[in-house]
């Protein structure tokens, strides 16, 4: 069978992009704050989170970007907010951008989902090696880490390993995000 890239590209963007803003305050409040940041920069970090769906597409990615500027400017070290502005500088197709945010997020959080966020930015902007090693380093820290199964998949079938590919999303799926797994299902890739 052969694959056509943009239908993988198709794949990944609008199943994976499911799987984006896993992240959660770690003290649930009203206002969305965790409290760990001066208020300023948490305040800002709620706005820009609030540009999000609940299916995790950003409705408004260069807002969601000004607003996490001024959270970064407060808390440099908020590292929540280098991986929102990662993600929503990967919407507007700025690949360095995103990829310099998510390896300050790595650096100051070197945590599976991180690694994982990475991974897709790098696969985005056409780095599969890159991208490679950063889901690897994902699953080894966690494997159950779905985004990372489910991105690792696009990235086989990028390369043409369909049998990897649809191992990948099968795992993914059982980790608790089935995207990968039924889209690829539902075109025929994977049975």
């Amino acid at each position: 069978m052969k694959i056509n890239k943009y239908l993988i590209l198709s794949l990944l963007l609008a199943g994976l992009c499911s799987a984006c803003g896993d992240t959660a305050p770690t003290a649930p409040n009203p206002m969305g704050l965790a409290r760990h940041y001066p208020q300023e920069a948490e305040a800002n970090f709620a706005l820009a989170r609030s540009l999000w769906t609940t299916s995790q597409v950003c409705k408004d990615p260069a807002q969601a970007i000004e607003y996490l500027n001024k959270a970064i400017k407060v808390a440099p070290d908020y590292w929540e907010a280098y991986q929102r502005r990662g993600l929503a500088k990967s919407d507007i197709y700025d690949w360095d951008g995103a990829f310099d945010d998510l390896t300050m997020a790595v650096r100051l959080n070197p945590i599976a989902e991180n690694y994982a966020y990475r991974g897709l930015v790098s696969m985005r902007g056409g780095n599969a090696l890159g991208a490679r090693k950063d889901l690897d380093r994902s699953l080894s820290l966690a494997s159950r880490q779905h985004l990372a199964w489910n991105v690792r998949g696009g990235l086989n079938l990028l390369s043409g390993d369909v049998p990897a590919a649809c191992s990948d999303f099968k795992r993914g799926c059982s980790n608790g995000d089935c995207t990968g797994w039924e889209s690829a299902k539902s075109r025929d890739i994977c049975n």
